[in-house]
């Protein structure tokens, strides 16, 4: 480019020489002499520099060429006032990487489309029971919908999973998913290697197959195909691995890696505990379909809207309960756009994640009117340089130009910073997002289009914005002016930017600093809100031994045995086992009935524990007695229930002694004892009622597989797992101890 315009330089001062000799030849032929024509060809010509910039104004590269002037000349401006440059970048950069960090998880938690065919194309299919939406299917009814193959491409059935690798190294937890057989041809995925799933490995009997994500195959197996063909054991049994999913992908359930993707026939041979999921009335599947080509998502709805009644009554089965049953008849087919995936974190963060986007958004702005009083400060340090400029013939709207070039640099700059501070901020948070969570979070937090142009629509939108004013203010004043006042004071105007930049600044300093106030109380009043447990010395640690093969007596054998080891560990004052833990996702709920009353469409909230579990928990006992060794199989049942169950459905009467029953059950239950609320779900809801079964009693009458049904809080089915916990002093000397070990 250089070479080329000084090959264009050349030319045309060549070119204007030739103009001034022919001028001069002819004013010669006119008679001049040949001292006096060179003279009257230039006044003749006219002013030759200004001919060669009217020139220059018409070559294509003049708007760049100025362009580039303006950037060198800001560079140099930048590069002089190093204090005020880092000043401006860090002030934007602050402001600008909040708000990023802050849209990067928006992004891949709501924004972001599954790294697939057409993704736009997918439709999340949705179940409508009694007016309330609902993503969870049986199998049966994900079949059913998936022979609409005239409205239908391809429609797919999934859920999270884990699974436990057996080798003769030991075990290994590694996190997956169920599908349908046509998960992967809905999606529009080709293998990188091998085959991915097919509706035939789908089938009963069909031998157990399974696809690897692209990470896990790289960092299990160091990228060796030759684990293709190969099988591997998950609980004990083997499972040949056909394929691997390309890169990019973990699957369908954003914020969950899919490392593992195997059949759902697969599950009867696998974990044969786990069958009745695959009836009807389970529902735990989401399901994701694309319509056929031409077909639009409203025609698509319209179509499955008449044809669901009929699929619904091929879904259910004579061993559905009857009021299930009739729900399910009755239910309703929505369809959503699904390119983004399904979720349930979305729902759990997304009024947090816009929260924190408004805050992050006040600090952005204060950030900016900071930036536009930094930039005021320096134009009135530069008013005699403006002046000097005018003086000399710069037409204002140049100047100005120059002035928004240089504001552009700073905010591209704090841009840029802004987004490597962003990188490990949300990197941060995502952390902050797994605390607690039996699987870590896992989110594709790589800056895509979305995020790019985010910042970028940011950083320009500030540094015309809070640049244009300080601008103009610059240079509002004439030449003479400035270059009589005393140097870096510009004259007195009356202005309202002054006083309204510094306003506005302090009031959103102001209503940040409330708002972290709030939130600071709303943690405050969390911490000191009582759960029903105490929170300190207690170390929870999952285990699932049916996978191992162990059942029935020998599983009991088995738990009984870990707890008494963990209770006689130095530092543990008291041990215990449950299925599920407070605050934990996991709900087990029931209908319940108590003898005496009219039958309860209510479902109530359970729990297998073992006896010392209150005692660990800190959470008191009310009336009557603990579990005993004494509660299990062949002993009458009994229970224990929380005081909201006995306000809710034992209004009169002693509850001690009181029976009580669940579905499945062919004997009633005693309540033997009543304990104190505990919350289950979330610390904002009050207690549910709770009712409390002997976990030896139970997983002997179940091997540990208790029927989970999804409430609208938690739409992820979780397998109920066994929880051992204990209460203790010296937490980090009793963790180190208790190190799970297969």
């Amino acid at each position: 480019m250089g070479w080329f315009r000084k090959s264009r330089e050349q030319d045309l001062q060549r070119e204007l020489r030739s103009h001034l000799e022919l001028e001069a030849q002819e004013q010669q032929e006119s008679g001049r002499s040949p001292d006096d024509a060179p003279s009257a060809a230039r006044r003749a010509f006219g002013n030759t520099t200004l001919v060669m910039e009217d020139i220059r104004a018409m070559w294509t590269w003049s708007p760049i060429d100025r362009l580039t002037q303006d950037l060198r000349y800001a560079l140099r401006t930048m590069r002089k006032n190093l204090g005020f440059s880092a000043a401006a970048i860090l002030s934007l950069a602050l402001g600008i990487g909040a708000n990023t960090a802050i849209f990067s998880l928006i992004d891949a938690l709501l924004l972001r489309s599954l790294p697939v065919r057409n993704p736009a194309e997918l439709a999340q299919v949705m179940l409508v029971e009694q007016g309330r939406p609902s993503n969870g299917f049986g199998y049966p009814a994900v079949g059913a919908l998936a022979a609409g193959t005239d409205i239908f491409a391809g429609l797919c059935g999934f859920s999270s999973a884990s699974f436990n690798l057996t080798s003769r190294d030991g075990s290994e937890r590694v996190s997956g998913a169920w599908v349908t057989g046509e998960y992967y041809q809905t999606l529009g995925l080709e293998a990188l290697a091998g085959r991915l799933l097919v509706p035939r490995d789908d089938q009963p009997g069909a031998p157990p197959v399974a696809v690897l994500s692209y990470d896990y195959w790289q960092n299990r197996f160091a990228g060796n195909f030759g684990v293709l063909g190969q099988s591997i054991e998950i609980g004990g049994k083997p499972v040949r691995i056909v394929g691997i999913s390309p890169r990019g992908f973990s699957g369908a359930n954003v914020g969950d890696a899919a490392n593992l993707t195997l059949p759902l026939a697969a599950l009867a041979q696998l974990v044969p505990e786990r069958t009745p999921q695959l009836e009807a009335g389970s529902q735990w599947l989401r399901v994701l379909a694309r319509p056929r080509p031409g077909m639009s998502m409203a025609q698509a709805k319209a179509r499955t809207a008449i044809v669901w009644p009929h699929m619904a009554s091929v879904a259910t089965t004579a061993r559905m309960n009857a009021e299930r049953r009739q729900v399910l008849l009755t239910s309703a087919i929505d369809l959503v756009p699904g390119g983004t995936g399904w979720s349930m974190l979305r729902e759990q963060f997304r009024r947090p994640l816009l929260v924190l986007m408004g805050a992050t958004g006040l600090v952005l702005l204060i950030a900016c009117a900071n930036f536009a009083n930094l930039l005021l400060a320096r134009g009135a340090a530069r008013s005699k340089e403006i002046a000097l400029r005018f003086a000399i013939g710069a037409g204002r709207g140049r100047i100005v130009r120059q002035l928004l070039t240089e504001s552009l640099m700073l905010s591209s700059a704090g841009a840029a910073l802004g987004i490597a501070l962003a990188w490990p901020a949300s990197r941060l948070l995502v952390l902050l997002l797994s605390s607690g969570r039996r699987d870590a979070v896992l989110l594709n937090l790589q800056p895509d289009a979305n995020v790019l142009l985010f910042t970028s629509v940011v950083a320009v939108v500030t540094g015309i914005l809070f640049g244009l004013v300080p601008a103009i203010r610059a240079t509002a004043t004439g030449p003479g002016a400035a270059l009589k006042t005393n140097s870096g004071i510009t004259p007195r105007t009356r202005s309202w930017f002054l006083p309204a930049l510094v306003v506005s600044q302090v009031s959103l300093s102001l209503a940040l600093l409330i708002g972290a106030g709030l939130f600071a109380r709303t943690l405050r009043n969390l911490q000191q809100l009582d759960p029903g447990f105490r929170r300190e010395g207690v170390l929870i640690v999952n285990f699932d031994a049916r996978p191992a093969g162990y059942k029935e007596a020998r599983l009991a054998a088995l738990y009984r045995d870990l707890r008494e080891q963990f209770a006689n560990l130095p530092g543990v004052i008291s041990a215990s086992l449950s299925t599920n833990i407070p605050l934990s996702g996991a709900i087990w709920s029931e209908p319940v009935s108590v003898h005496g009353l009219p039958p309860s469409q209510e479902s109530v909230h359970f729990n297998s524990v073992a006896p010392r579990f209150f005692e660990t928990l800190g959470t008191p006992l009310v009336l009557g007695r603990d579990f005993s060794e004494g509660d299990g199989l062949g002993a009458a049942a009994v229970a224990i229930v929380n005081k909201n169950f006995v306000r809710r459905y034992l209004v009169e009467g002693h509850p001690l002694g009181q029976q009580i029953s669940m579905p499945g059950t062919p004997h009633p239950m005693e309540i033997v004892g009543v304990v104190k609320d505990t919350v289950s779900w979330s610390l904002r809801e009050p207690a549910p009622p709770f009712v409390y079964v002997p976990y030896f009693h139970n997983i002997l009458r179940t091997s540990g597989s208790h029927p989970s049904k999804s409430t609208p809080e938690a739409q992820s089915p979780r397998r109920p797992g066994s929880y051992a916990m204990c209460c203790g002093r010296g937490f980090r000397r009793l963790r180190r101890k208790l190190s799970y070990r297969q």
